[in-house]
């Protein structure tokens, strides 16, 4: 009580207008204190280039260590939405706003994120591994329809926006229906692109399933996050038009990096998702 000698009514009204820290919760004290820091920002509580309220005077808002709170706006720094200058408050450097990702074209390549109040981004694409290999996972063959030890084209991409990563996509299609992938490659580093241009095929149905999940090591490393960040993950298998599987892939996302947005629409049998 004694650190808070000092501080007026309105000082004080200020100080419970936060998050209660959850102690009980999975989530680090630290990263719920840089979300609800996120949220203060973007409703404008600061404005860029306004300083935010010293380390003492958040750790005391947040009812946390001063070691704590450094965690939490050292993350901040790092996405760059604050500037940290020795001996001095730390300064708004820009307003967070999540990339939009509409799920209706989750699956197709190129593709684009539009954040709120910018333009429209595209995201490119570096393959991480690119090979033909027999699959004996239950779960693939089953999705594809393929008798175990059956060869299968698999592809593993890094996502970058901006050059920071964002997401990590897995790909396994039928080597029946792609001959010689391995060999050719991508087409302009679409996947999309070279399916309907060089095999004259794409997908007329996509199934998808969204999981929420924390990363593995390696997911960690490639996505340049914390242990603790939440990832979106995206699994689904597209279809030819005669039914036939074409696809089975596996999306993940960085979650506090990206929103996804769909749009519903009545019809005679009820709603239906699409752009």
């Amino acid at each position: 009580m004694l650190f808070l000698l000092g501080f007026n009514n309105l000082n004080m009204a200020k100080y419970m207008q936060h998050i209660e820290i959850d102690r009980d919760s999975p989530i680090p004290a630290y990263y719920q204190i840089e979300l609800d820091l996120k949220k203060r920002i973007t409703r404008n509580e600061w404005t860029i280039n306004q300083s935010l309220p010293s380390e003492a005077e958040l750790a005391v808002q947040y009812n946390v260590s001063r070691i704590t709170l450094r965690q939490a706006l050292a993350e901040l720094e790092k996405d760059g939405i604050i500037k940290k200058y020795r001996g001095k408050a730390a300064v708004i450097n820009s307003v967070p706003a999540p990339f939009v990702h509409d799920l209706s074209y989750v699956l197709v390549s190129g593709k684009r994120l539009t954040r709120e109040g910018y333009e429209e981004t595209t995201i490119t694409a570096e393959v991480l591994q690119l090979e033909r290999l027999p699959s004996f996972f239950p779960e693939i063959c089953e999705g594809l329809a393929l008798s175990s030890g059956e060869m299968v084209v698999y592809m593993k991409r890094l996502f970058l926006l901006g050059g920071e990563p964002i997401a990590i996509g897995k790909s396994w299609l039928p080597n029946s229906l792609v001959p010689d992938f391995v060999e050719q490659g991508l087409i302009e580093n679409s996947l999309s692109k070279t399916l309907t241009q060089r095999y004259r095929i794409s997908a007329a149905r996509v199934e998808d399933y969204l999981d929420a999940v924390r990363p593995t090591r390696s997911e960690y490393e490639l996505l340049r996050s914390t242990y603790d960040a939440p990832l979106i993950v995206i699994k689904g298998i597209s279809y030819l038009s005669n039914g036939k599987p074409l696809e089975y892939s596996q999306t993940t996302w960085l979650g506090d990096k990206v929103r996804f947005h769909f749009s519903l629409h009545h019809t005679d049998q009820g709603f239906v998702m699409g752009p």
